[in-house]
């Protein structure tokens, strides 16, 4: 039985972290003995030789959590750049680095369904962090085959409360400033509750955002809901409903030296000029408030997941629909994109555990599919409403893949995992309103992996693995040259290793550490003639790049004996990720031997935190980037490195009520949030460093009914 426990948690997505050491309460102070919570049996149990950590809600719960970069404070590997479009953008290993373009370099899946779409974009908004109970991350391509390994990063799925785990009704405040007087603050509201064979959750949140910079509003409101129906005693089926409007303020990206002066402003006119003494000066572009840069978009998604058993098979069965809107007013030589379209997809699979020449074994197959369109037209930007019509173009993708897994444990302690994943992507454009398809790609890959878990003892694990990953260009790719127009990028293409070492010791420490390296052909950067300052938005594939490093979670409970008999305790918890990203043979970039700008070398992030049983508790949290943060590939031009101090807070007034307090940046650090790299950043000084915020502080109050 040990094989089939292993593959039914593993496939939870459940992974020894710095960030899923222990569960934690629902409180907002988090019962004592973090590590202690977790019962040894677990660590014996997790079969999946690759990477992943879990994220519970409680660990971002008693901060100012309005965005869904937020999440990911305790995750080992990942970094969020916070680019333009006031979302995160995920990047796990480098991938996607500072891309201002949607990517699915990280594909995002709500629930098990995606929200990454099949053309390859993201919109990060439509995650609603107060109406999440967990993430899980799977870095890489060794996890999970169903929407991993034809990309590159891996996968992250936010799964939401339902009426079981999470049954009553909640009421959610929060609100403050930050040191320039620039207020925000959200409200959530929930019901959730269980009866008989049915279940049921539902949330509503409302987001303001006055914004840290000039010409930086936001305004959210999200609804989500969730309906569970055991309609036998193997079948279930779950429904979920989301609907999302948002509109928000594009500031705009500053040169290095204007975040510098005043990081608050928001982009200036662009102006070129004077060639020589006494010249004119051209105004190439009208600055961001001006001309209203900014978004609005309508999203409604409904999905389901079903699990039944049929003839001793294990079925788990889903399927999406989403529609989206967007009206998105960028710089005058872009002008305002108007997209409306959708997309539906299904996926199917089934696994079976047997007893093969007397060792369990455990067969998983099969497969996606997904295909969506949408009309992108663009228009004159007429500050900030559409003029005259520029492009009109139609565009679809379809997505089809077909995946088999197999899982072996020869020994008590030793599994071994095989599988491997075919992958069809389809990319159609037609231009001027035609009938007929103007550009057709078709993207056909294979990806395969092998890896092996020995359990040393039930608290100690190693793990290996190595495989090869595929991920198409997406649509923005295909036609950031040229709306009307494929251009010529190519699928990239990966090779990775990886070997980690998990575990834990009695109730005081635990500990996730993954060492990976990856070589890539065809990597899609982003790099820029000097001459466009910083909004050229040119890609490029690369002919072999490489990238490798550490990713590590330690927490330590400190002096657990001391503490327990009061109740209390004393954590420290910690995220470490070394990143060495660099390029091999360039090509015509002529960068041979050069570090991939974008992401600093070395990325700290700490907690040290006191809980005073279920009562109170009081925290300081840390973020550091050191070593070399290039802006450029060239390796000209840095971002400044950055130490960022905040701290949390929060007591129990009541059996229902709680109150918390966060403060983000105290030292009032001046730090790029996120910068979009660029071949040759020292000729001109572009526009690409999105500054972050000033100091702030939040507070908030949580009341269950």
């Amino acid at each position: 039985m040990f094989l089939k426990k292993a593959f039914m948690l593993g496939a939870a997505g459940l992974s020894l972290s710095g960030v899923a050491i222990a569960a934690q309460s629902e409180s907002l102070t988090p019962a004592p003995g973090l590590l202690r919570d977790r019962p040894l049996e677990e660590l014996a149990q997790w079969d999946r030789p690759a990477p992943a950590s879990r994220i519970e809600a409680s660990d971002y719960v008693d901060n100012y959590a309005n965005d869904a970069g937020d999440a990911f404070f305790f995750a080992p590997g990942v970094w969020v750049n916070a680019l333009d479009l006031n979302e995160p953008r995920i990047v796990i290993r480098g991938f996607a680095l500072g891309n201002s373009q949607h990517r699915s370099t990280v594909v995002v899946l709500r629930d098990g369904a995606p929200l990454t779409d099949v053309h390859g974009e993201t919109n990060m908004v439509e995650v609603d962090l107060m109406s999440v109970a967990h993430v899980d991350v799977f870095r890489g391509g060794a996890g999970d085959l169903m929407f991993g390994g034809d990309n590159l990063g891996g996968v992250v799925d936010f799964v939401s409360p339902t009426g079981r785990t999470a049954p009553g009704r909640t009421l959610r405040l929060d609100g403050g400033s930050s040191i320039e007087a620039s207020p925000g603050g959200q409200a959530h509201a929930s019901v959730a509750a269980a009866r008989g064979n049915l279940d049921y959750f539902m949330g509503v949140t409302g987001r303001y955002e006055t914004g840290y910079r000039d010409h930086s509003q936001r305004l959210d409101g999200h609804f989500n809901a969730n309906l569970g129906l055991e309609l036998a005693q193997n079948l279930s089926t779950r429904f979920f409903f989301e609907a999302l409007r948002s509109e928000v303020e594009f500031p705009g990206m500053l040169s290095p030296e204007a975040a510098a002066d005043d990081p608050t402003q928001a982009l200036d006119d662009v102006t070129l000029g004077p060639l020589f003494p006494g010249g004119p000066i051209l105004n190439l572009a009208d600055g961001a408030a001006e001309d209203e840069h900014g978004r609005t978009l309508l999203s409604t998604r409904v999905a389901n997941a079903t699990e039944f058993r049929l003839f001793g098979v294990d079925f788990d069965a889903g399927a999406h629909y989403v529609r989206r809107d967007i009206e998105n007013a960028q710089i005058d030589y872009i002008g305002v994109i108007e997209d409306e379209g959708s997309e539906w997809g299904a996926r199917l699979a089934a696994e079976r555990a047997f007893g093969l020449f007397g060792v369990e074994t455990m067969i998983r197959l099969g497969g996606n599919y997904a295909t969506g369109s949408k009309s992108s037209n663009r228009f004159e930007n007429l500050r900030g409403e559409s003029g005259d019509l520029l492009f009109e173009t139609d565009l679809k993708s379809k997505r089809m893949a077909g995946f088999v897994e197999a899982t072996a444990s020869p020994l008590r302690n030793l599994v071994i995992s095989l599988g491997a994943k075919f992958t069809r992507t389809k990319r159609y454009l037609t231009a001027d309103g035609g009938d007929d398809i103007d550009e057709q790609r078709t993207f056909t890959g294979v990806t395969a992996k092998g890896g092996v878990v020995y359990n040393l003892t039930r608290t100690l694990q190693v793990f290996a693995s190595a495989f090869r990953s595929y991920e198409p260009p997406s649509m923005d790719e295909l036609t950031s040259d040229d709306p009307e127009d494929f251009n010529g990028l190519e699928e990239q293409d990966a090779f990775s290793y990886e070997a980690g070492l998990r575990g834990r010791v009695n109730d005081w420490i635990g500990w996730d550490l993954t060492y990976f390296n990856t070589d890539i052909e065809n990597e899609i950067i982003n790099i820029e003639e000097p001459e466009e300052n910083g909004f050229g938005g040119l890609f490029a594939n690369v002919d072999e790049t490489n990238h490798k490093g550490i990713e590590a979670g330690l927490d330590l409970n400190l002096f657990p004996q001391r503490f327990a008999r009061s109740g209390h305790a004393l954590t420290l918890r910690n995220v470490y990720n070394f990143n060495d990203f660099s390029f091999v043979d360039s090509g015509f970039l002529r960068v041979d031997g050069n570090q991939l700008a974008g992401m600093p070398t070395h990325v700290y992030r700490g907690e040290l935190r006191y809980a005073a049983a279920d009562r109170w508790f009081a925290a300081i949290n840390v973020e550091m980037a050191a070593g070399d943060y290039f802006a450029d590939h060239e390796n000209e031009v840095s971002a400044p490195t950055y130490t960022l101090v905040g701290f949390s807070a929060g007591m129990r007034m009541s059996d229902h009520a709680e109150l918390y307090l966060s403060g983000e940046n105290l030292t009032d650090a001046n730090f790029a949030a996120g910068l979009t790299p660029v071949l040759e950043q020292n000729v001109q000084d572009g526009r690409i460093f999105s500054p972050g915020a000033g100091p702030s502080v939040y507070a908030g109050l949580r009341y269950r009914f």
